[in-house]
């Protein structure tokens, strides 16, 4: 848990400063962009300026959470305009959801350079201690969890809308309240949300019963790459760039996609490699608890937490599999 002192000086930071710059790491999922909403909802509730900005597209089902579009650094701000001054009045950087500098890809150089105060919100172990102040909290299920805490101890106004933001970063990153960092804590957090006026229905039904076409043709070719290992305790599933041309689909489609193979009961652990366009492949690790992730990720450049990790690997992808399922094996046979 997070000290009341710390909280403090989180709040004299905000209090402090006057416009904001806030992202979260590439390929931002469901905790990014909740936790994201919500605290530029509370800087602009306190007469601040919040200048939110992605550092890879938002996936389309967390649209919802924004009333305007969100700038993308690359697409719509491009890396030369960003480096040449145009955020140089924000007197204060949020980063959310990662404290590690390879998952700010292009942000991580300026920030570096720019000397800007940066506040530091995540519940990762991993990190690089990117921030001049960190609120970090690894027993937290979601970094949406230590937002809310910094809501409740700062007396901060929760609104429908932030509720509801809050309930998203919350609900995806416990796999809908049914991975194992769904303890009783992210329950009673959850319910305050819904007393503030989150619609869990509503909310369900905008991430997961709104899939496009091309997404659904993309599960189909994943389910059908599927591979069973050592003795049906290891799922391998494989996405390759052919299978995004033949479908239509993009890799923002792959979001949560491994956790399918999970409803096996045998299944102990899980990877979904996507292939990427250097020919290496980025790969998911996901585990019900006999596995660590994290140690597996961590042994080749990657990070995460013990359920749910990821790491970037070499091709090609048969060379890729052997890494994986030799790591997943030393630890089965443990």
């Amino acid at each position: 848990m997070i000290k009341d002192s710390d909280f403090r000086k989180a709040i004299e930071l905000i209090d402090a400063s006057t416009e904001v710059l806030l992202t979260a790491h590439i390929r931002p999922d469901g905790d990014a962009c909740g936790s994201m909403r919500a605290m530029c909802e509370a800087l602009t509730a306190l007469g601040k300026r919040a200048h939110p900005l992605f550092l890879s597209p938002l996936p389309p089902w967390y649209g919802f959470l924004f009333d305007e579009k969100v700038p993308v650094l690359g697409n719509d701000i491009s890396n030369e305009d960003f480096r040449a001054g145009h955020f140089d009045q924000c007197d204060l950087v949020i980063v959310l959801d990662t404290n590690s500098y390879v998952q700010l890809t292009h942000f991580d150089e300026w920030l570096k350079e720019a000397g800007k105060t940066t506040l530091v919100f995540d519940h990762h172990l991993t990190g690089d201690g990117i921030g001049d102040f960190e609120l970090i909290d690894s027993s937290a299920a979601a970094t949406g969890e230590i937002v809310q805490d910094l809501f409740g101890f700062a007396g901060w106004e929760v609104t429908p809308k932030i509720a509801e933001a809050l309930f998203v970063s919350l609900a995806t990153d416990s796999g809908w309240f049914k991975f194992g960092n769904a303890d009783s804590r992210i329950f009673r957090a959850a319910a305050q949300l819904i007393d503030a006026g989150a619609e869990p229905a509503v909310v369900y039904q905008k991430l997961y019963q709104d899939i496009s076409p091309a997404r659904m043709k993309l599960l189909i070719r994943m389910l059908t790459n599927m591979e069973l290992h050592l003795d049906n305790r290891f799922a391998l599933q494989y996405i390759l760039r052919s299978d995004f041309d033949k479908t239509g689909a993009t890799g923002q489609d792959t979001e949560n996609l491994i956790d399918e193979c999970q409803r096996i009961g045998s299944v102990e652990a899980a990877a979904l490699m996507v292939e990427l366009s250097d020919g290496g492949f980025r790969c998911s690790l996901r585990s019900k608890g006999k596995v660590d992730v994290r140690r597996i990720a961590q042994e080749y450049g990657g990070g995460g937490h013990m359920m749910a990790s990821g790491v970037n690997l070499e091709g090609p992808l048969e060379k890729a599999k052997q890494t994986v399922i030799q790591e997943v094996a030393k630890q089965l046979t443990d």
